[in-house]
């Protein structure tokens, strides 16, 4: 017995089952801000996933050798694409450091935890910070500091030790977020006050099956073209 079916026939049928088969994917946005402020040169970046329930932002300080901690990255705001029920900090990493004036570096008492990060929800405006009202009380410490070496750095970083070296990442768990918010309007701030804002652009990382879709519709270009030219079948036995 034999089928005949169309290359096209096959090539829809194909992407039915890989695409109707395919899980929800996270939305991933990129979002950077570089300018300067009373202490020198301010650089960030941060990377927001939204899914289920969750958000995760990996915060990162750009500054290479930075004099003071007024250049550290302290807290960052960004609008979210619908408003959550309830927001909360759930975790907080990164490899904390001891810098001394001068810049010698020590790693500070084992079992130290970053804890002084707090979230605040405002509308649908998210507040992640180290210094500012959704923070811990007290001197702020955990800032996020950029790449050594540090012989830039002054006693205002020694102060406010231990520093997050390079990047912090953030767990938030969020109720009525999914892989479908945005995130815009995106702000972040630095020092120890916070002491400087910068506002940040934003853009969104396209999907993996978007990507696939992408190629599926250039392989169907490229397939047309052809089966004008050899009018052909397949045939399956």
């Amino acid at each position: 017995m034999s089928v005949t079916v169309s290359r096209s026939a096959l090539i829809i049928a194909s992407a039915g089952l890989l695409f109707g088969s395919a899980p929800a994917n996270a939305a991933v946005f990129l979002a950077s801000a570089s300018g300067s402020g009373p202490d020198g040169a301010l650089s960030a970046s941060a990377t927001i996933t939204t899914n289920t329930n969750s958000i995760v932002v990996a915060l990162s300080s750009l500054i290479n050798n930075p004099t003071s901690a007024g250049q550290e990255v302290s807290d960052i705001s960004f609008v979210l694409g619908n408003t959550p029920s309830a927001l909360s900090l759930t975790s907080a990493s990164g490899t904390l450091i001891d810098i001394a004036a001068g810049g010698a570096v020590t790693s500070p008492p084992a079992g130290t935890t970053i804890t002084h990060w707090g979230v605040s929800l405002t509308g649908s405006t998210v507040l992640l910070e180290a210094a500012g009202p959704a923070a811990p009380g007290g001197q702020p410490i955990d800032l996020i500091i950029g790449t050594g070496p540090f012989t830039n750095a002054n006693a205002s970083i020694a102060v406010h030790s231990p520093s997050i070296e390079g990047t912090g990442t953030f767990t938030l768990s969020a109720l009525g977020v999914t892989s479908a918010t945005s995130i815009s309007n995106v702000v972040f701030s630095f020092g120890t006050g916070p002491d400087t804002f910068l506002p940040g652009t934003v853009r969104a990382v396209p999907e993996p099956s978007t990507w696939a879709m992408v190629m599926l519709g250039f392989f169907g270009v490229g397939f047309i073209a052809y089966r004008k030219k050899s009018r052909g079948t397949l045939r399956l036995v």
